[in-house]
């Protein structure tokens, strides 16, 4: 048999195990396509709503919270130094300007998120 041939029969095999396969979920379809009162088809992960639950808590635990928050951001800013400096190891090209502008970068986030983590306040519960 010529390659030719073998390639023809290849893609006839592939096809028809695709129609098999197909039609194989033929009953499993949807008969009417979901629309919305728009006339719009929908998804059905579109339709549904997360649930949202209200975030309250007592002082202690959020000053709990609120210490683990700014030890990860603590932890965060020391990786990100680490990192600045094993890049300038590996590659010394622009520095230490690269690396100072790293460092801003990443100070400039640190300070950001500190901040927010500092002024957070969610609502006490009641009860």
């Amino acid at each position: 048999m010529t390659a030719a041939a073998r390639f023809v029969l290849t893609l006839f095999i592939v096809m028809a195990a695709i129609l098999g396969l197909s039609l194989c979920g033929y009953n499993y379809w949807e008969p009417q396509p979901q629309k919305d009162s728009l006339g719009t088809f929908i998804l059905e992960s579109a339709s549904s709503q997360p649930v949202e639950l209200p975030l309250c808590v007592d002082e202690q635990t959020r000053e709990r919270v609120r210490g683990v928050i700014l030890d990860a951001l603590d932890h965060a800013l020391a990786t990100h130094v680490e990192n600045v400096f094993l890049v300038w190891l590996r590659d010394d090209r622009g520095q230490p300007g690269r690396a100072k502008t790293g460092i801003e970068n990443g100070l400039r986030a640190y300070l950001a998120a500190r901040k927010g983590a500092i002024e957070w306040t969610p609502p006490p519960c009641a009860g």
